[in-house]
């Protein structure tokens, strides 16, 4: 028996104990079993698991969702160099089973996207704002946090729709994309704060040990709050923890990392900034 429906079993027949045997005082108490009964009975129907192979499935369809939303770009120079950045933090990951894909939206929108199975997508708004290879290194270090940590795929397994699949194989034809449709809106709406905080910590670290200057990321969602008010930046804005409440915590997780570390600047000018490739 399963941890969960042993769980609810048990409440089940201690709610049976207390009819038989409470006073009619008891009554509350007796409803708080039976909703905490069926609380446990809905957690282990809507927690199945996803594998790897499926997690890609789901995270192909979330990537041509994207892709639908924003123009990929076709510069083969500029997606070479985002992969080249994006493979070297994704190697100091602990997901083998996963093969990273990066590539640049072409919207002046503020923003990245880290679909499930290694997907990952980055605004030419965001590029316009970095100016250097460390921080587009913790940006994209910071979307494959999300990706190691399952963060889309936690949040689908515990959705509304997951509670009509019994197993995998109902992951199939419109239940597939459904739940793809599910993936597409937690990206689009935003994740958990301490999803967003746990990528953050995760971005510094991969970034550092790919050998980038641990101070990247910080220095990138610094540009965040001195550029909130501007217009491209409101998606971001509304999906992620205010700049202010990440920039400390980047900067003392980077001090104990300690200093060193390329930043790259020139680098990122040549295969980034317009007129400079």
């Amino acid at each position: 028996m399963s941890g969960g429906r042993r769980l609810a079993s048990l409440l089940g027949a201690a709610a049976l104990l207390a009819t038989t045997c409470a006073p009619a005082h008891a009554q509350g108490w007796r409803e708080r079993l039976r909703r905490a009964a069926e609380t446990a009975g809905q957690v282990a129907r809507t927690l199945l698991p996803i594998s790897t192979d499926k997690e890609v499935e789901i995270g192909r369809g979330v990537a041509a969702t994207i892709a639908g939303r924003y123009p990929v770009s076709q510069d083969e120079k500029l997606t070479a160099y985002v992969n080249l950045v994006g493979l070297a933090v994704a190697g100091e990951a602990p997901r083998p089973d996963i093969a990273y894909r990066f590539a640049v939206l072409e919207t002046p929108d503020v923003n990245a996207f880290a679909a499930p199975g290694g997907y990952i997508f980055i605004t030419r708004g965001s590029l316009n704002l970095i100016e250097s290879e460390a921080e587009l290194a913790g940006v994209l270090a910071h979307e494959v946090g999300h990706v190691n940590r399952r963060h889309v795929i936690e949040q689908i397994r515990k959705a509304d729709v997951m509670r009509e699949v019994r197993d995998q194989a109902g992951l199939t034809g419109d239940m597939l994309d459904r739940v793809v449709g599910q993936g597409a809106n937690v990206l689009f709406t935003g994740l958990s704060r301490d999803d967003e905080l746990e990528a953050d910590s995760l971005g510094v670290e991969y970034a550092a040990s790919a050998g980038y200057t641990p101070a990247g990321l910080a220095a990138f969602v610094t540009k965040l709050g001195q550029h909130g008010s501007e217009g491209p930046l409101a998606e971001l804005t509304a999906t992620h923890p205010r700049p202010g409440d990440r920039i400390d915590r980047l900067n003392r997780i980077a001090g104990r990392i300690g200093a060193g570390g390329a930043t790259l600047a020139e680098r990122f000018r040549q295969y980034v900034l317009p007129g400079k490739r």
